[in-house]
């Protein structure tokens, strides 16, 4: 038994079909005392006793969803809102199962996900009984602290680190209504305070100075990061003065200060720094793993680039490399008291860059229906301050080339990539806010994979979301990398029908539209781009050099 737990013998009035009630509200207390203020909740049988235990109180804000998979994926866009652990309730069996998806994705992005599951008894694992499944392990290793509860234990959180998924898997003998609504007082919890992440690497460290000393030519790479960390990341690469590709999903894209340094044009990239005698010979990434192509470009040079990934996530993004995994503001503002002034001969490169992503504007007016055409006129329109969320790689890619960099100081989201096209509107919806217009861009798939998503909209009668879907009749990334059309899934799918579904508002555009009326609540618009001006534009823009 945990420490603190109370004896379920010593406390008489807990006998019997009580026993479940007990171990709820414990369960809720303890989530409560580590200062858990968010869950969201997929009612069920075997979950009953947690249901009643959460909804007697009023310090955790509940959603109710129906589904387990989006429910996951709402709460990872929570927790990016919030910064705090958001958890996901469900019943036991395949709904557990259903969470598997939202846990890798916050393994690999560090994220405080709490998976709360209820089971059957201990007794019925291996049977093969109705509604009985090995749910332990279940996760396999996507879970950094896990514990299985029955009625004489504590949760005891104190090993968990917050940067990663925790499973709760709470075993209660079969729920019954009128002992569900037991309530019970407040147990003293003898629980230590969870430690905020702490990470085991700071300035200085060999392998970023020895890169340092190490490049002539180097490009930096900005992955995702926090708005925390942007000051003492602009200002650590202002100091370094190298050629910079910040992704949209950093959030120093637009950052004027680093014009001078952008790189914005990434098409033949390569083959233009030989040409303008900047042959790059290292690559510095910043914050999380790229999603850029020329990121999986160093990966097929077959380590010929040396790379040093500095990262608040302990993962390099690359096979056979280091991360230096480190509090990454502290790091880069210790660092840049050291930095010694570099003069890298970059100039003739970014300059050259610069007229070819001026030539990429030229052929997105010239063919104004293509699909990278009708995302940067999206950026034109979506107003400053607002949520930007970027829902699967061709919208992020299309974003990162074309969009706008007039700063509108956009809060800008996306998920790592690793699920593809699950559970981005849902993971959108969870990071919208109501004191701001909310934006996402999704592919007309990934709408697709994500349909009962707009369910939690009624539960948030104040938020403004504008979902826009890129509706291209399939996976059309795909066509430029494989021949055969299964793997494009092609379709004629309108999408007013899914608006109608959920009463949202809907618009079909072809052209964008120069000014715009934003509404509360929730508005579905239909992008449907010219499939031969965007063959156009794309041929066109494989040769610009």
């Amino acid at each position: 038994m945990a420490r603190g737990a109370t004896q379920v013998e010593n406390n008489p009035a807990a006998s019997g079909t009580f026993m479940n009630s007990l171990l709820a509200h414990r369960v809720i207390q303890a989530l409560i005392h580590q200062g858990i203020k968010e869950c969201c909740i997929c009612p069920g049988a075997r979950n009953a006793p947690l249901i009643y235990a959460l909804t007697s109180q009023s310090m955790i804000k509940l959603y109710y969803w129906p589904e387990e998979r989006s429910a996951a994926f709402f709460a990872l866009g929570r927790i990016k809102a919030i910064q705090q652990p958001v958890a996901v309730l469900t019943t036991s069996g395949a709904a557990v199962g259903e969470l598997l998806p939202a846990t890798m994705e916050a393994h690999y992005t560090s994220m405080p996900l709490i998976l709360l599951t209820a089971d059957r008894p201990q007794r019925f694992r291996g049977s093969g009984a109705p509604q009985s499944a090995e749910q332990i392990g279940i996760f396999s290793h996507y879970i950094h602290f896990s514990q299985d509860l029955t009625v004489n234990d504590m949760c005891d959180f104190k090993t968990w680190t917050r940067q990663g998924p925790l499973h709760l898997n709470v075993c209660f003998e079969e729920p019954q209504d009128q002992e569900c609504q037991t309530q019970w007082g407040n147990f003293l919890l003898n629980i230590e305070e969870i430690k905020r992440p702490t990470f085991p690497v700071i300035y200085p460290d060999s392998r970023f100075d020895q890169w340092i000393e190490s490049v002539k030519y180097p490009l930096v790479i900005v992955g995702a990061l926090h708005p925390s960390q942007y000051e003492n990341v602009i200002h650590f690469l202002l100091q370094l003065q190298a050629p910079i590709y910040a992704e949209g999903i950093s959030g120093i894209r637009e950052e004027p200060r680093l014009n001078f340094l952008r790189i914005s044009f990434i098409e033949n990239l390569w083959k233009q720094t030989t040409v303008h005698s900047y042959p790059i010979d290292g690559v510095l990434r910043i914050g999380g793993i790229p999603t850029a192509r020329l990121w999986r470009d160093i990966e097929n040079k077959e380590g010929t680039i040396p790379v040093c990934s500095i990262s608040t996530q302990p993962f390099s993004g690359l096979s056979g490399r280091e991360v230096i995994h480190t509090d990454l503001s502290l790091f880069l503002q210790q660092a840049s008291q050291t930095l010694k002034s570099n003069q890298y001969d970059c100039q003739a490169w970014i300059q050259a860059n610069q007229k070819s992503y001026q030539q990429l504007l030229k052929v997105l007016e010239e063919e104004p229906l293509a699909e990278m055409s009708l995302v940067r006129q999206l950026s034109q329109l979506i107003p400053p301050q607002a949520k930007v969320y970027l829902g699967n790689s061709l919208p992020i890619r299309e974003w990162d080339q074309a969009a706008i960099h007039e700063p509108r100081q956009w809060q800008m989201a996306a998920n790592r990539g690793l699920n593809g096209i699950d559970g981005q509107f849902s993971t959108f919806l969870g990071y919208s806010s109501e004191e701001q217009s909310n934006w996402a861009i999704l592919g007309d798939l990934t709408a697709l994979y994500d349909l009962v998503a707009p369910w939690i909209l009624q539960q948030l009668p104040d938020l403004s979301v504008t979902c826009v879907v890129i509706n291209n009749g399939g996976g059309k990334i795909f066509s430029r990398m494989f021949a055969h059309p299964a793997f494009q899934h092609q379709h004629a799918i309108r999408f007013e029908g899914w608006a109608q579904l959920w009463k949202w508002d809907y618009e079909q555009w072809t052209v964008i539209p120069s000014n715009f009326t934003l509404k509360k609540g929730g508005q579905i618009i239909e992008v449907i781009p010219d499939p031969e001006a965007t063959a156009r534009a794309l041929q066109k823009i494989k040769e610009i050099l």
